[in-house]
């Protein structure tokens, strides 16, 4: 009986043959006549179940887009041509296409290479303005927009942690204080 791949003797670490196996769980090694249990990952013994599409019984019936001789059984969720059981693919919970699956890989493919990086940016924001003075009256407050927007966003592949956004946050607030304190100090000398 051949239960999976040859596996060693727990004893004698030779190779079992398939006629080794009694059922799918005990055997006895034909070199040193050692018993033996195994307990093995269920697909390792399961039969896969194979997919048989329905022939068109009556010309009236849809046929898949693919498979003309097949029988429709569902519709793509992507892009609603029917389809056989061959072609249906569960994917993300959703019964899709071929080509369907091959233009969400490419789309996530092209999602992760154009994603934003709000961190960059925000830094960006809060840190080259210094140079230019009043230019950080403005861009602060946007920065901490950009702080607040990226900080629920899938992070980047390329940076791991927030850290950018904390400190873009943390030197657009100091700015912000800053403008604040200066504008305080201004209002109070006029008065």
């Amino acid at each position: 009986m051949t239960v999976g791949p040859a596996l060693p003797c727990p004893k004698c670490r030779r190779a079992l043959e398939p006629l080794s196996w009694r059922d799918t769980q005990r055997g006895t090694c034909w070199s040193c006549k050692t018993d033996f249990e195994f307990l093995g990952f269920p697909a390792l013994t399961a039969a896969r179940a194979k997919v048989v599409p329905k022939a068109v019984l009556v010309a009236e019936h849809a046929t898949c887009f693919y498979h003309l001789e097949n029988q429709a059984e569902t519709v793509c969720d992507a892009c609603g041509r029917f389809l056989c059981t061959v072609c249906a693919i569960d994917f993300a919970g959703r019964r899709i296409c071929p080509p369907c699956i091959a233009a969400v890989k490419k789309n996530d493919a092209q999602a992760v290479s154009e994603r934003t990086l709000y961190d960059g940016i925000a830094l960006g924001l809060a840190v080259l303005p210094i140079l230019f003075g009043p230019a950080t009256m403005v861009t602060s407050p946007v920065a901490l927009g950009f702080v607040v927007a990226g900080w629920r966003k899938p992070r980047s592949l390329v940076t791991a942690g927030r850290t950018k956004l904390i400190l873009a946050a943390v030197i657009a607030l100091i700015e912000i204080a800053m403008w604040a304190f200066v504008l305080i100090v201004i209002w109070a000398r006029k008065k």
